[in-house]
């Protein structure tokens, strides 16, 4: 559904949560998302995340899209849920925040989180964490040991610490495989100008990068075409987005939200929810994986795909921890 006007906004809850009859064991969760569902990557990630959920008769759920920040539009519709008796409601953007601390402090016996990552929680508020660059890292082996030219891209929206954690990260795995590779980053100063992030790595290409990480949607959409459109790699951020260039995209780093939905659900039902936590669920946890496109115009070699191998087990068994640097 699309963002709501105050006088409307109850009566367009009331109708999205309407519908067969649920078992009371279920929990009943809300989205609030910042943009539409089909974006192949933050939104439509969640969204699956809770219908995957649904589907297994764990929780019955209602989301909004396209939600805009500003509390007059924001407030209520996360006042809403939290009036209909939602016991989990997830603000999934970073610019919610200071909403969703607002009507946690309002609404006492309902469950609130959000995506801070900042460690803020309240009794009834949870933050989690986006531990993107164990991912990164992993990619960054499979592009530093494929690299051609021995350079590799990061283009980023800005130098936030989860931006900035990746980037290293990527460089940290590529010179595991390969030390000399040189590293070239730029930031654009903007999340969803696909243009300017797709000039950016057009610019990084000139002076030899080969293959990129990228760190926001519209940041990794301009990738993907400037990826495209000279025959280069690119990584996809947070779901699959391999499908826009099959043979440009080498890895997929992909947030699996149903596991930190369900670790929230299985909290809750068991009542050691609150004090609320700071959620982080990585790659040994299921909470990151990384998905190696077949269809990439060039394969990796045998010993690129064992130093992933390797990497991959050693991040899962705790026996290569990947350094988180935020700034």
């Amino acid at each position: 559904m699309k963002p709501m006007s105050l006088a409307c906004s109850l009566l367009a809850l009331a109708a999205l949560s309407a519908g067969p009859a649920h078992s009371a064991e279920k929990t009943k969760v809300a989205l609030v998302l910042p943009a539409e569902i089909n974006d192949l990557s933050w939104n439509q990630r969640a969204y699956e995340a809770a219908k995957k959920l649904s589907d297994e008769g764990k929780i019955e759920f209602a989301y909004s899209e396209a939600v805009k920040p500003d509390a007059t539009t924001l407030d209520p519709i996360v006042a809403g849920y939290a009036q209909q008796g939602y016991q989990l409601i997830v603000t999934h953007s970073f610019t919610f925040g200071k909403t969703v601390a607002r009507m946690a402090g309002q609404f006492k016996d309902v469950n609130f989180a959000w995506p801070g990552g900042i460690g803020k929680t309240a009794d009834n508020l949870a933050d989690y964490d986006q531990p993107f660059y164990q991912g990164y890292y992993l990619a960054g082996v499979l592009a530093g040991g494929m690299t051609e030219s021995g350079v590799i891209g990061a283009v980023t929206g800005f130098d936030i610490p989860v931006c900035h954690a990746s980037m290293v990260a990527f460089e940290a795995g590529a010179k595991s495989v390969r030390p000399d590779v040189k590293v070239l980053s730029t930031v654009t100063g903007n999340f969803v100008d696909v243009a300017k992030a797709k000039q950016a790595a057009l610019t990084l290409a000139d002076q030899g990068a080969d293959y990129f990480m990228s760190c926001g949607q519209g940041v990794t959409l301009g990738t993907i075409e400037a990826a495209k459109e000279r025959n280069l790699g690119a990584t996809s951020y947070v779901g699959d987005m391999s499908s826009l260039a099959p043979k440009n995209v080498f890895a997929s780093v992909v947030w699996n939200l149903d596991v930190l939905f369900d670790k929230m659900v299985t909290d809750i039902k068991s009542n050691t929810f609150r004090p609320a936590k700071f959620y982080s669920l990585g790659v040994p946890e299921g909470g990151i994986s990384v998905t190696v496109h077949p269809e990439f115009h060039k394969k990796p070699s045998a010993k690129t795909m064992a130093a992933y191998d390797k990497a991959l087990a050693d991040i899962k068994s705790g026996n290569l921890k990947v350094a988180f640097v935020p700034k």
